[in-house]
């Protein structure tokens, strides 16, 4: 009876081993299709990322790209408004010359009408040291056109349409 009897239990164990492996099994078939589920998640996940980071990257050159365009834009503002302020400046300058000199035809002109038709107000030369021959004057710093115009027109003209 001995012998039955360790058979019996041999038997008894070999079936909660079974039953051990079998649940084991399906435990093991279960982490599995876990695993393989996370795995296709972080796939997912990853590819999304890449996607974001290209879509991220692709924004950051097209900023790159406008912020070097509006540098650009910048300077060359800047540089506009350098030479607005010149031209600005050399407007004024030009201005104040043309006043004076309309200023000294008027009173060049008014002279002349008393003093008589054969006098040319002469304009004074500046005072130079004994001995020293006076330098020939300096053409002002006016642009071309403008000398030119100055250069062609006639005194006489000048006098009449400022009077």
């Amino acid at each position: 009876m001995n012998l039955l009897l360790v058979n019996a239990i041999s038997a008894i164990l070999s079936l909660v081993s079974i039953g051990i492996v079998v649940v084991a099994l399906r435990k093991a078939a279960e982490m599995i299709r876990l695993g393989r589920s996370m795995a296709e998640q972080i796939a997912t996940s990853s590819a999304n990322l890449e996607r974001a980071l290209a879509a991220l990257q692709v924004e950051h050159d097209d900023l790159r790209d406008e912020n070097k365009k509006l540098d650009a834009r910048l300077e060359e503002s800047a540089k506009a408004r350098r030479d607005i302020a010149r031209s600005v400046d050399l407007m004024e300058r030009i201005r104040t010359e043309l006043r004076g000199d309309i200023r000294g035809l008027r009173t060049a002109m008014s002279s002349r009408d008393t003093a008589g038709p054969a006098t040319v107000p002469q304009p004074p030369l500046p005072a130079s040291a004994p001995g020293i021959s006076p330098t020939p004057a300096k053409p002002p710093k006016l642009p071309v056109f403008v000398r030119r115009t100055v250069a062609s027109a006639s005194v006489l003209d000048s006098a009449n349409t400022y009077s």
